[in-house]
């Protein structure tokens, strides 16, 4: 079914807000919002009174890591989560997962760098190799190209936040990253840059990416970093969530998720306990406090924040890491319930010049969320899901996950 009426809803539609409004779904794309339907309409398609809900754009999470495993985008999408953006993995694993995304509509849709741009010995070989993934460098930008690569990844990691010594990991110099960077414009892609550190994010701004994946957390945020970024309009994706956990100083907000009936009723026992699980890889300087701080920063300079959850197998929770993420960038940087909703539906969209989603509008794919409440004055509202349609599809559940 991938047409239907949901009506006395309120509509948060990727901008604002309005009240008590109706929209209309049609072959899986959203055709009329906040105006009547036609009588012959309303007598042939469902309809669904939703007083006291608000209906959403579904969920953009900007940044995972999914390799080949389905299970975790299927989680994802549980959350509400119906386009995840891949930003690091083998070709293979990458093709798979869209194809996935092609045959299903309870998977979200999958936007992906394909392989990072690295090199050999460099990030995230390093960690890849202590945990045993045997991955085969690619550094060439062709190879993303031909092999439809959605943005590229730039990694440019030195180990310095993660109390890794210096020379450990191998780290392209400046100039190779800048010539990434152009090569990536000129097809008109948009590059992201993996940095940790302050020195490292430094580096990468004055390559000229278009966005960071991370805001650093072994230093105060500086003057030169947020003109950097004013420079080339340049947006972030914080991962407070995970720069919590790589701290430990995000405990008590992923012990607090962890215990929520909402998050451990779309998730293994496993995963329960995962949540709460501090990684602990920092250097003796680094803490999440700077990277607090550094997002209000930017914030009050204009700087885009979207909103991304750096979710990995064994390490950070898919889907509940998105919600961690929200949850820390109000009540912890002090942006405001639609900023964030903004930075995970249509600040993203617009910045990746994806037009036919992150909004409730006329034309657009029908991917949806449903939620009781209003997470525009609670963000965890989020987490009372009600309803999750992907092209007009509604979901019903998975496996041993049924839509709560």
């Amino acid at each position: 079914m991938s047409s239907f009426i949901i009506s006395d809803v309120r509509l948060f539609n990727g901008d604002t807000v309005i009240d008590n409004t109706l929209i209309l779904v049609e072959n899986g794309l959203i055709t009329q919002v906040g105006s009547s339907v036609p009588a012959s309409l309303l007598d042939h398609l469902p309809r669904y009174s939703k007083p006291g809900h608000t209906l959403l754009p579904g969920l953009i999470d900007a940044h995972s890591h999914p390799y080949g495993d389905p299970a975790q985008p299927e989680q994802a999408f549980r959350f509400g989560i119906t386009t995840l953006m891949d930003l690091h993995n083998t070709h293979d694993n990458a093709v798979q997962q869209k194809q996935w995304a092609n045959e299903r509509k309870d998977f979200p849709d999958i936007k992906s760098c394909h392989f990072a741009a690295t090199i050999d010995g460099g990030w995230p070989w390093w960690v890849e190799k202590k945990l045993g993934i045997d991955h085969v460098c690619c550094t060439s930008l062709l190879h993303a190209l031909t092999n439809g690569a959605d943005y590229i990844k730039l990694m440019h990691e030195s180990g310095a936040a993660l109390g890794i010594p210096t020379g450990e990991i191998v780290q392209p110099r400046a100039a190779v990253q800048a010539a990434v960077v152009r090569a990536a414009h000129a097809h008109r892609l948009k590059v992201i840059a993996h940095a940790l550190s302050l020195s490292d994010t430094l580096e990468v701004l004055r390559a000229g990416v278009d966005g960071m994946a991370h805001t650093f957390f072994d230093a105060p945020m500086t003057p030169e970093v947020i003109e950097l970024y004013k420079r080339s309009n340049a947006w972030v994706n914080p991962t407070l969530a995970a720069a919590g956990s790589l701290t430990g100083g995000g405990a008590d907000v992923l012990k607090l998720f962890s215990e929520d009936e909402r998050v451990r009723c779309r998730v293994a026992e496993e995963t329960v306990e995962q949540i709460p699980r501090c990684l602990h890889m920092k250097s003796e300087n680094a803490s999440l406090e700077y990277a607090i701080d550094g997002v209000r920063q930017l914030k009050a300079a204009g700087v885009p924040i979207i909103c991304g959850s750096d979710s990995a197998p064994g390490a950070t929770a898919f889907g509940a890491y998105l919600h961690i993420e929200m949850y820390m960038l109000v009540s912890k940087a002090g942006l405001s319930p639609i900023k964030v909703l903004q930075a995970s539906t249509s600040t993203t969209a617009d910045l990746f010049g994806w037009t036919d989603r992150g909004r409730v509008a006329p034309g657009l794919k029908a991917d949806l969320l449903l939620v009781e409440g209003n997470p525009l004055t609670d963000i965890t509202d989020l987490l009372n899901i009600r309803g999750i349609w992907r092209d007009g599809v509604e979901f019903r559940g998975h496996s041993g996950f049924p839509l709560q």
